[in-house]
C-alpha cells in the first residue's frame, strides 16, 4: 500500500505516538506564525524518535534574515531532517526581509546545507497571498531544476475535483516544460471534521471554498453534519500521492483510512 502524509502542529507532538505507521511516512510540522522555529526542531526531534519522517514548512515571511535561516536550517539538518517544504507563509505576519520562497532559493543557504527533497506549495484553487501563484510556481520548478535538486509540489486542502483535476493537468505540463521529471504532485485533502469546522479552516487558509463554494458543489451546509474526503479523492486524478490535514482528529482520520481499506 502507498502510503499518505499528514500535517500536524507542534503542539500535537504529544500525539505523534498515535499515527499508524501502515498509513503514514511523511509528517509535516506546521510553523503558527509567531511562534518559535525552536518548535520545528523539537517536533523534528519527536517525529524521528517515532520512526516518522518529519518535513518542516520554512515560512519564508515568519524567518528574519539569512543569519536566522542558515541557523534554523543546519539545526535541521543536525537533527536528522532530510525533506523540507518550503512556503511563504503569511503575508500580514511577515517579520523579515524575505517575500517568497524563491528569495530563500536565491539567498544560495540551501547550496550549502544541501537536503535530500525540497518540496513547494501548489495552489489549485488559488492563493490569496500571491495573485501569480503559477508564474511563481513555474520559477521555482526553475529554480530546483537548475540547481539539481529531487522536488515535490505539495497543494493545500482542496475541496473543488473540478479545479483540482485542472491544475493536476496545467502543472504537469509546467514540470514537462520547467522541472525536472522525477517531480511529485502531493493532493492535500481534509480529512474527515465536522462541517462547520472545515469551512473554518477553509476561510483561514484562504482556499475558495466556503459556505457559499460548498453551496454551489449541490451541498446543504444545513443539513450536512461531517465532511468526508471519499468523494473529492474518487473525482481526481492523475496525482502521485495524498497529504491529508487532519482537521477532525489523528484518531477519526486513522478510523477512516482503515474503513477504505478494509
Amino acid at each position: 500500500m502507498k502510503k499518505f502524509s499528514i500535517e500536524i502542529l507542534p503542539k500535537q507532538k504529544s500525539k505523534i505516538a498515535e499515527l499508524n505507521p501502515e498509513f503514514f511516512e511523511d509528517v509535516y510540522i506546521t510553523h503558527i506564525p509567531g511562534s518559535s522555529l525552536e518548535d520545528l526542531i523539537d517536533t523534528a526531534v519527536e517525529v524521528i524518535s517515532n520512526g516518522f519522517n518529519p518535513v518542516p514548512h520554512i515560512p519564508a515571511r515568519s524567518i528574519a534574515d539569512e543569519s536566522s535561516l542558515a541557523e534554523t536550517l543546519l539545526n535541521l539538518k543536525n537533527t536528522g531532517v532530510k525533506d523540507l517544504l518550503t512556503i511563504g507563509g503569511s503575508v500580514k505576519d511577515k517579520i523579515g526581509r524575505f517575500d517568497s520562497t524563491l528569495d530563500i532559493f536565491r539567498t544560495g543557504i540551501l547550496n550549502n546545507i544541501a537536503f535530500r527533497n525540497i518540496r513547494i506549495a501548489g495552489h489549485p484553487e488559488g492563493n490569496p497571498d500571491d495573485k501569480n501563484s503559477k508564474e511563481s510556481l513555474r520559477d521555482k520548478l526553475i529554480w530546483l531544476k537548475e540547481n539539481e535538486y529531487s522536488a515535490s509540489i505539495v497543494t493545500q486542502f482542496c475541496l473543488s475535483p473540478e479545479l483540482t483535476n485542472i491544475w493536476i493537468k496545467e502543472t504537469k505540463n509546467m514540470i514537462k516544460e520547467f522541472g525536472s521529471e522525477d517531480t511529485r504532485i502531493i493532493i492535500g485533502v481534509a480529512g474527515p471534521s465536522k462541517i462547520t469546522t472545515l469551512i473554518k479552516y477553509a476561510k483561514v487558509c484562504g482556499v475558495s471554498s466556503s459556505t457559499n463554494f460548498l453551496m454551489k458543489q449541490g451541498l446543504d451546509v444545513t443539513k450536512l453534519i461531517r465532511h468526508s474526503p471519499s468523494s473529492l479523492i474518487e473525482k481526481i486524478n492523475g496525482y502521485d500521492s495524498l497529504h491529508f490535514f487532519p482537521f477532525g482528529g489523528i484518531k477519526e482520520l486513522d478510523n477512516w483510512i482503515s474503513s477504505q481499506i478494509n
